[in-house]
């Protein structure tokens, strides 16, 4: 009966959105400056591409465990996590430094 019941409560919980799903792991390229952005507010942002020769890229989310120093660019492994039902004003994702791969001066 207890295994029952914890795995009814396993599937409740998954289903509710509170066990979160694995995260995809993505390599992201940030470039050596901020760059002027408009969210809901003119604000800067870093400049990134998903791929090494991809065209830059606004991103204003956060990214944990991530300190920006310009002047650098930087290669990162990053985690990111789907948001159930975010705020209307806030990313669908969130954003986990997993490695700093390089930081090489500009």
């Amino acid at each position: 009966m207890k295994k029952i019941m914890l795995l009814t409560l396993f599937f409740l919980s998954l289903g509710c959105g509170l066990i979160e799903p694995d995260p995809e792991v993505l390599t992201l390229f940030v470039g050596p400056d901020y760059a002027e952005c408009m969210t809901l507010v003119p604000t800067t942002c870093l400049q990134v591409r998903f791929d090494p020769t991809g065209n830059w890229e606004n991103f204003s989310d956060p990214i944990e465990g991530f300190e920006f120093e310009q002047g650098f660019y930087y290669q990162l492994r990053v985690r990111r996590i789907h948001i159930a039902d975010p705020p209307a004003d806030a990313s669908s994702f969130r954003w986990i430094l997993f490695e700093l791969v390089s930081k090489i001066p500009a």
